[in-house]
């Protein structure tokens, strides 16, 4: 064997292991999304199947491209050791990091909305609405008076 052939089939062992760990960050991603919603049994179960259903279609197709069609053994091993490692190792500091922005992002909506609260309190945008609701009620006593 020639060192171009041996090179070859390293890059696709690395290239393994990074589709099994990039794999395992999007099942992260995936994971915080379903527990902000909590959909339920069902929606879960279909949102799981969902998720590995396109998780098989991008792997299968990174694959295809990388290797040609060309598809051994220890391709498989690479990406199963590969999401092994994420989940094992990195899984836990990623999970920190959204639920971090998770956090982030409830307060910043919180003020947001907090703000909103008082600038519809402003009379810019509550004078519109009195003169509408005086004009409706002079318009209905004009209307049954006669």
């Amino acid at each position: 064997m020639d060192f171009y052939e041996n090179s070859e089939q390293a890059v696709m062992l690395a290239a393994a292991l990074a589709i099994g760990l990039f794999a395992g960050l999007v099942f992260d991603v995936y994971r915080r999304i379903r527990n902000l919603i909590v959909p339920g049994p069902v929606l879960t179960a279909l949102g799981d199947l969902a998720f590995w259903g396109i998780m098989t279609v991008v792997t299968f197709l990174s694959l295809f491209r990388l290797t040609s069609g060309e598809v051994r053994g220890y391709i498989f091993f690479a990406l199963g050791i590969g999401l092994l490692f994420y989940l094992s190792y990195i899984s836990r500091y990623v999970l920190a990091v959204l639920i971090f922005f998770d956090i982030l992002t409830r307060r910043n909506i919180k003020k947001f909305m907090r703000y909103l609260g008082r600038m519809k309190k402003l009379a810019v945008f509550t004078l519109p609405a009195r003169i509408y609701e005086d004009a409706r009620r002079v318009f209905f006593k004009i209307k049954h008076k006669k």
